[in-house]
């Protein structure tokens, strides 16, 4: 089973809902821990976390470091050394993924899954040791988290890391495990024979399971969805969740509606299923997806561009950093779409904090903050006009009969950002996408808040979808059981994939603001993507998880919360412009 421990370590494993539509990715929930409350922070200069000047540096709005001296710079050394052995754990375990997925021959399965096992039980064994929780200990005494925003975030995330560790019952961990393993073969027979009955009853014990990790493990008068959501997107609530979801109801749906009923915006032939088979080799694809991930930055360096049967991002960064994709004959942006979606993942790697490499705080924030970058070039870049100006010789080069056939950056363009409403949440685009995940989060809410009975799960779905986006899944298998994240217990996942767009969206629109909108715009189209980069890298890469939460880091870059209307104005306006209605 896919373990996702160390996903906001080192491993990013990404579904990519572009235009043209990725598969899903297989995921597996593992609690990514919570943040307690920011231990030594409030001590780093009282306002200096939420106050950003234009164009102010996140990093240097952090202020300078006070250095340690005494007993607190042996207890934060010690502390330290210890963390970093642990993540080197998890950097072998990143590895042993990566190679599983890319390299491994079928028949080292069964040595693969010995070799996990044992590496599973040294590592719980590190992270939950007595010597740890005193190393923790003896940091925050020392008062070694004093006057520094980076050595008190790396405290705090510790002890949230360990006291989480040490909740969790050893007999839940049995039976998720084999809940997990049964969960997926029932929810892989049912959906094959669109069957939802026959997968309900393991369904319902994943949902009790996951009341009793809550029960066990959150703290004191915490929601059990509010521990759910917080697994992945440290800070969140049901109730802020319903206040952006609720936005998204509000405004966006009625544009989904007046968009998808207007005439559909013409396409180029090329890419009619059939038309050109020869188009789009495999051979031709690699090699300008490979020239795409250079121009963006990637770092070919400390990074690997492989092929996988699911797109994803791995290793153990920000010095070891592997991409993969797949390729389709039929379908080239599948291919082109999905490695940016991953190279804008593998450049957050990248750009942790080097310094602090192996420690709590050179981690991704969240998965909505991780997705946030890859979307941020996936849709904000990718998907511009702008981008397919700078890329349409490398596309005519490597593509001669799409030249021939005198294909232009504004074909391209429509292709990529096509709208239609579907059942399916992977096929979806860009600007349907949302309401699938504001479905699934409604309804996950409703399970464990004991509004909704598993078994009426279909029903519910079906109402839905035609209630959202005005269709109706015509079997269960395009409904209630497209998705594998329920078969494991993966309850509060899915928020984080609009979240992520929602943050991309506040963040594209700042970089903009602060590096002149003609003057971002431009190198886009010149192909220069160094001033979109160095923005990212230093607003955001750079400080990992310094901030306690998504919403705070939001607001140290772009001055407020996560405003969902950010959001909601930029597809309206693209829209409504591509489909030639009126804005």
């Amino acid at each position: 089973r896919r373990q996702m421990r160390a996903l906001l370590r080192r491993v990013v494993v990404a579904s990519c809902p572009a235009a043209a539509a990725s598969s899903a990715v297989r995921h597996a929930a593992v609690p990514l821990r919570r943040p307690a409350a920011p231990f030594g922070l409030a001590r780093v200069s009282a306002a200096r976390l939420s106050r950003r000047e234009h164009g102010m540096s996140t990093i240097a709005a952090l202020g300078t470091s006070a250095p340690l001296t005494g007993d607190a710079a042996t207890a934060y050394d010690a502390l330290t050394t210890r963390l970093r052995k642990l993540a080197d754990l998890d950097a072998v375990e990143a590895t042993l993924q990566w190679d599983e997925l890319v390299m491994m021959p079928d028949g080292a399965a069964e040595a693969r899954g010995r070799q996990k096992a044992a590496l599973a039980e040294l590592k719980h064994g590190e992270a939950t040791s007595a010597e740890m929780g005193a190393a923790i200990a003896a940091a925050e005494t020392s008062g070694a988290g004093e006057g520094c925003a980076w050595r008190a975030a790396n405290i705090r995330d510790a002890r949230r890391d360990y006291d989480d560790a040490v909740r969790v019952p050893a007999s839940l961990k049995a039976r998720e495990a084999e809940l997990g393993a049964r969960g997926y073969a029932a929810w892989h027979k049912a959906r094959e024979a669109n069957d939802f009955e026959s997968f309900a009853p393991v369904l319902k014990e994943l949902v009790a399971l996951r009341k009793e990790f809550a029960a066990a493990c959150a703290d004191e008068g915490m929601k059990t969805y509010d521990y759910l959501l917080d697994q992945f997107e440290r800070g969140m609530t049901s109730e802020r969740l319903s206040e952006i979801f609720g936005e998204l109801r509000r405004s966006l749906a009625p544009v989904i509606k007046t968009v998808l009923e207007a005439p559909p915006i013409e396409q180029h032939p090329i890419f009619a299923p059939g038309a050109f088979p020869d188009a789009f080799p495999e051979s031709a694809q690699e090699r300008f997806c490979r020239a795409v991930a250079t121009r963006m930055g990637f770092c070919f360096d400390t990074g690997r561009f492989d092929t996988s049967v699911h797109p994803f991002t791995g290793g153990s960064g920000p010095f070891d950093v592997r991409i993969t994709t797949r390729y389709d004959e039929s379908n080239f942006m599948d291919a082109a779409m999905g490695v940016i979606h991953e190279v804008g993942h593998a450049l957050y790697e990248q750009g942790l904090n080097k310094d602090q490499d192996g420690l709590p705080v050179a981690r991704a924030l969240s998965m909505g903050i991780h997705e946030s970058q890859s979307l941020f070039w996936e849709r904000y870049v990718g998907q511009s006009l702008e981008f397919w100006e700078a890329n349409l010789p490398a596309f005519h080069e490597n593509f001669p009969v799409a030249r021939e056939q005198g294909v232009t950056a504004e074909d391209v363009y429509r292709f990529v950002n096509k709208a239609k409403a579907g059942f399916i949440r992977v096929d979806a685009d860009e600007l349907t996408y949302s309401m699938h995940v504001v479905l699934r989060f409604e309804l996950e809410r409703a399970l464990f808040e004991n509004e909704l009975d598993v078994d009426d799960l279909p029903r519910a779905w079906n109402e839905k979808m035609t209630e959202l986006l005005g269709v109706t899944p015509e079997t269960d298998a395009k409904g209630v059981l497209q998705d594998v994240h329920w078969s494991d217990g993966s309850f509060g996942y899915f928020p984080s994939y609009t979240l992520g767009a929602m943050y991309a969206a506040q963040f594209f629109r700042t970089a903009r603001e602060e590096l002149g909108e003609s003057k971002f715009d431009d190198a886009i189209k010149s192909g220069d993507f160094s001033l979109a980069r160095n923005w990212l890298r230093d607003k955001i890469h750079a400080v990992g998880s310094v901030y306690p939460s998504a919403d705070e880091l939001c607001l140290a870059v772009t001055g407020s919360r996560l405003d969902p209307s950010v959001y909601v104005a930029f597809l309206e306006k693209k829209y409504k412009t591509l489909y030639g209605l009126e804005y």
